[in-house]
């Protein structure tokens, strides 16, 4: 049963790490900047705090991209000191925990509709990634190698 939770939590990271990619990509291609009709300040991520939410957005998807590869690839899993790999899934298993409570929150506060059933999925989904990560990292903390 860990393996199937493993191998579907990471197969679940790497559809998360494709997903904010790909927002990212529709955002910076199909939003028009409408700043100079508006008469504020021009859109995009001009600036530094548009900066730092790149550099996040970036070390995120390389995070939940590394902890999928931690979890998925048996020689990739022992790479790397106890301390860093627990690190690694003590983050990737926060953002889960977040993103949990974040389609909870929106679930509650939608009506009955499509809305609702994708925030459930979008639930199981992050509940299924935050245990495999939890797995990744009771075997960081262990020392003991993780066996696939």
């Amino acid at each position: 049963m860990t393996l199937f939770v493993r191998r579907a939590g990471a197969l679940i990271l790497v559809a998360e790490a494709c997903y904010l990619l790909l927002m990212e990509l529709a955002l910076a291609v199909f939003v028009v900047d409408t700043s100079h009709i508006d008469h504020t300040d021009t859109g995009g991520y001009s600036g530094l705090g548009g900066g730092l939410l790149l550099t996040a957005e970036g070390l995120t998807v390389l995070l939940l991209l590394w902890a999928a590869a931690a979890l998925g690839i048996a020689s990739f899993a022992d790479k790397g000191p106890s301390w860093a790999r627990a690190a690694g899934f003590g983050l990737v298993a926060l953002t889960q925990v977040l993103g949990t409570w974040a389609a909870t929150s929106n679930a509650l506060t939608q009506n009955a509709g499509p809305d609702v059933l994708v925030n459930a999925v979008m639930v199981l989904f992050a509940l299924t990634a935050g245990v495999a990560c939890l797995l990744g990292l009771r075997g960081a903390a262990r020392k003991a190698p993780v066996a696939a």
